[in-house]
């Protein structure tokens, strides 16, 4: 049997590699690239990186069945000229993530298995601090019940995890680049169970103002040298690249600045990943949607709520038409900060008394109700989301308690995100396109609706499968769009519960008449009988 390296598809190849020379800072003084040849004779780049003392590592993820060869060059003698090979096999992975052929604005594994984005936040997974009971083994529990809903998507800021007192620094000195791997082992460990959970990590490269940030760099060469790092280390991974958050708060060279890192990324990733930007406020990044770095439409925050009240019918219904207006890009749209449930920012402790929403204070902070009709509607645009939780999504810091997934206060609105997946997951979603026309009726009585606070939206496959969700309405009359007559099953799931309930079919080719039992929000599914 050949000692040869044998590694599966869409796993880890990984190779350590030692240094030749003695150099104060290695991060920044020595530069060493792999130049990989895969079976089919084409080539793919990825640079090495840094490991502490005289370590370099190569790691990288197959993603063709065959035998592989790899040449290093390096500025140094003991890494230069390097050769290593290894053979990819068959396996059940499934690869990191992309648009889907045929439907781009969703998306697939890279072994083609369909993927309901279904997203949480947890900006500070990879830092530590006793204080809020944040550590290896409460994010990895973290990740186990997130995993274990459904979710199948966390973003996660690298930089998160660094400039609070007695923390592990992400830079032991940011001013003369000096980098901390024992930081990075640990992101490695955590990244590494997360991909194991089913979990895509949103890969945040750092924030845009703060310190540590992209704007603590001291020139731009010291901030392509961090990217090219990111790039080497986790592209392997199944990731989501994410070049900045709230990119718009800092410098009048914030958008050039971006555009470079953004375009750095896709220069050295062999692997293709996704590659997103992050806004901050009401913004959304669909100006960066014409760059080819850029993987989608929109990674946008848009968000609508007023100091955790309830939202309007009305301020949702902005959410998806922002949404829908930048699916223009033929490009999957991310809501990827649209609303927080119980998220506090202040110092009030009368948030405890586990009253519906006492002391929330951030605009985007929802009650139940909220939450969940926000997630519908941005679902109904055939977009995605990325929700977040107060004891959860920033570490534990902005809840004024301690890093807690397990937390009663919550268990019902994480349910209520739930069934929207596995609602959507019963069939095939992503065939499915915005058909509001089919639900409007005449313009002024959709116009006496909405201004009534009543509103419907519908996705359909015309001729096989429509959804419609509806709130504020007791009946929906829905065009079939021209499909041929036949008979059509009709069911009525209720979002607050799950619970589903068939109706009496529909003969012939409609308009098909769909009520609800009150005017709370209400999900209609139509099908084409086999």
């Amino acid at each position: 049997m050949s000692d040869q390296a044998q590694v599966e598809r869409f796993g880890i190849f990984e190779q350590t590699l030692e240094a030749a020379g003695s150099f104060a800072n290695p991060y920044a003084e020595i530069r060493a690239d792999a130049t990989l040849t895969r079976p089919d004779g084409s080539a793919w780049k990825i640079p090495l990186f840094w490991d502490g003392a005289r370590r370099w590592k190569l790691r990288v993820s197959p993603d063709t069945i065959g035998d592989w060869s790899v040449e290093i060059r390096s500025s140094d003698t003991g890494l230069h000229g390097t050769r290593r090979a290894f053979r990819c096999n068959p396996s059940s992975l499934h690869g990191g993530i992309m648009p889907m052929p045929g439907y781009p604005y969703h998306f697939q594994h890279q072994d083609g298995t369909p993927f309901w984005f279904f997203g949480d936040t947890g900006w500070r997974c990879f830092a530590d601090n006793a204080e809020k009971a944040l550590n290896r083994e409460s994010v990895c529990h973290y990740f186990d019940v997130r995993a274990g809903q459904g979710f199948n998507y966390v973003h996660v800021d690298i930089m998160g995890g660094g400039g609070i007192p007695g923390e592990q620094p992400v830079f032991t000195d940011m001013d003369a680049e000096r980098i901390n791997p024992d930081f990075f082992n640990e992101v490695d460990h955590r990244l590494r169970y997360m991909n194991g959970k089913g979990l895509t990590c949103g890969l945040v490269f750092g924030w845009q103002r703060g310190n540590p940030a992209w704007e603590a760099f001291s020139n731009d060469e010291a901030r392509l040298r961090y990217a090219r790092y990111l790039v080497a280390r986790y592209s392997a991974f199944n990731v989501v690249l994410i070049v900045a958050g709230e990119w718009d708060q800092c410098g009048i060279d914030k958008k050039p600045r971006c555009q470079a890192i953004g375009r750095e990324v896709m220069q050295w990733d062999p692997h293709g990943r996704m590659r997103a930007i992050h806004p901050c406020g009401k913004s959304t990044v669909e100006e960066f949607a014409f760059e080819p770095w850029m993987s989608f439409g929109d990674y946008q925050q848009m968000y609508e709520a007023p100091n955790g009240e309830e939202a309007t019918p009305q301020q949702r219904d902005a959410l998806r038409r922002a949404l829908l207006t930048t699916r223009r890009h033929n490009k999957p749209v991310v809501n990827s900060e649209y609303a927080y449930y119980l998220r506090h920012m202040g110092g009030d402790h009368s948030y405890f008394s586990r009253q519906p929403l006492p002391g929330v204070d951030k605009p985007h902070s929802h009650t139940r109700d909220s939450f969940r009709r926000a997630s519908w509607v941005l679902a109904m645009a055939g977009g995605y989301f990325v929700s977040g939780f107060g004891s959860t999504y920033f570490g534990g810091w902005r809840d004024l308690d301690v890093f807690s997934v397990d937390d009663p206060r919550y268990d019902e609105a994480e349910q209520d995100l739930v069934r929207i997946r596995q609602f959507f997951s019963a069939f095939e979603w992503w065939k499915l396109e915005p058909a509001d026309c089919l639900v409007w009726g005449m313009r002024k009585a959709r116009e006496k609706a909405e201004s009534n606070g009543a509103f419907a939206y519908c996705l359909a496959d015309i001729g096989r499968t429509y959804v419609v969700y509806a709130e504020g309405h007791q009946s929906v009359s829905l065009d079939l769009g021209g499909a041929p007559a036949g008979t059509w099953t009709v069911s009525r799931f209720d979002p607050r519960s799950g619970a589903r309930e068939e109706l009496e079919a529909h003969e012939g080719i409609g308009p098909v008449s769909l009520t609800a039992p009150s005017r709370e929000d209400w999900v209609f599914l139509v099908k084409q009988s086999a």
